[in-house]
């Protein structure tokens, strides 16, 4: 990792502020994906507020590196302010790590495929390491955020209704459900409150008959190659299915009924 130059910081303006626990959830999502990872597992104690984990099976951050990790303007997905028009990342993770550590207690553990062993390193609310020690992790990177908003009183009290948790608990099930419809090969699961794990990987439904599952992967095969990947959510995905048409007059016979 490097720090980025003094006009760059000045055009990205990215003082980023973290607002809501989704922010997190998302910020911590991307930077697994990022990382290549084929496994993320999220776990949330309290809607987030007193816990965020979100361990990866990706590449890990390299010793030279963890030093500033969470430090604001070092990143290593762009050099200068020209490479976002070459950007081929979700964000930085300097940045997002950096704001995350404003507004909570943040620790990180990480190990790379060439070192022994893992590490945790807690950090400060600037991104410091302030200490380190040795874990039982395997290959990948694990953040936990703890105490959210510990010290922006106003901001925890927006969730003091049970109703403002469980709205920001659903917008973090369909941001999950979102990275998990678009990457079919990615493996994500959410635990809340050390319930049950939610499996967001593209798979079929339990509540499906096999009749049903048969004949829509079938008629799916047919229709778009054996090669094709088949993705069913729940019997009223399957029940709005449809043929798909195979010359110009059924297309719009199939359109019409919506007025297109």
């Amino acid at each position: 990792m490097k720090q980025l130059p003094a006009d760059t910081v000045r055009l990205l303006s990215s003082s980023q502020v973290i607002t809501s626990v989704v922010n997190v959830m998302k910020e911590l999502l991307e930077n697994s994906l990022d990382a290549g990872a084929s496994s993320i597992d999220v776990k949330l104690d309290n809607y987030g507020l007193d816990r965020i984990e979100v361990r990866d099976n990706g590449q890990g951050i390299k010793a030279a590196d963890t030093s500033v990790m969470a430090v604001r303007h070092y990143t290593s997905k762009i050099s200068s302010h020209e490479d976002l028009e070459h950007l081929e990342t979700y964000g930085f993770r300097g940045e997002a790590l950096g704001s995350i550590c404003a507004v909570a207690e943040v620790a990180v553990t990480t190990k790379t495929v060439t070192d022994d062993v893992s590490i945790q390193y807690t950090l400060n609310f600037t991104g410091e390491i302030v200490s380190q020690k040795p874990s039982h992790l395997g290959q990948g990177t694990t953040v936990s955020v703890t105490k959210l908003f510990k010290n922006l009183p106003v901001r925890r009290q927006y969730y003091s209704s049970t109703r403002k948790c469980k709205e920001e608990l659903k917008k973090i099930q369909d941001l999950l459900m979102a990275y998990a419809i678009i990457k079919p090969e990615l493996r994500l699961t959410l635990v809340h409150n050390k319930g049950e794990a939610v499996r967001l990987s593209r798979q079929l439904p339990t509540n499906l008959s096999r009749e049903d599952v048969e004949d829509t992967l079938v008629r799916m095969k047919q229709q778009l190659g054996g090669n094709s990947r088949t993705c069913i959510h729940g019997r009223s995905f399957l029940q709005h299915l449809c043929d798909v048409p195979s010359t110009e007059d059924e297309a719009k016979a199939q359109l019409r009924p919506l007025g297109l």
